[in-house]
């Protein structure tokens, strides 16, 4: 198992978190850990979708990319990370807490980011 891999799978373990998937801003799942009931392809497609539509807009709008956007549903919660060359996709239940479920969030978007520009140089 890759370090990549690892890394979603010990943030899949966060209370509330069912699934994450880090993919490239055209869509491409780079590494995914999910609850069964997802699928790969479809989460990121639409998450490719949502994030391109969300830079277009800030872009019109003058304004700097995103850092960290989240989405709130009846049956859930989608967290989108910014990290430059890619993204990282957590999903939640409706009831996971989002302010104890940050912290973990963004330690693995640092460890995803440092192992993603491994090699590059």
């Amino acid at each position: 198992m890759s370090s990549i891999q690892e890394t979603l799978a010990e943030l899949r373990q966060a209370s509330g978190v069912k699934g994450c998937v880090m993919l490239t801003p055209d869509g491409l799942v780079i590494a995914q850990d999910l609850d069964a009931r997802f699928r790969d392809d479809v989460v990121a497609g639409l998450a490719s979708y949502l994030v391109m539509s969300t830079e277009r807009v800030l872009k019109e709008a003058f304004m700097s990319s995103f850092d960290q956007m989240t989405i709130h549903t009846a049956h859930g919660k989608a967290v989108f990370a910014n990290m430059e060359s890619s993204f990282l996709v957590v999903l939640l239940d409706q009831f996971a807490d989002l302010d104890s479920c940050r912290g973990e969030i963004q330690g693995s978007v640092q460890i995803l980011r440092r192992l993603s520009r491994v090699g590059r140089d």
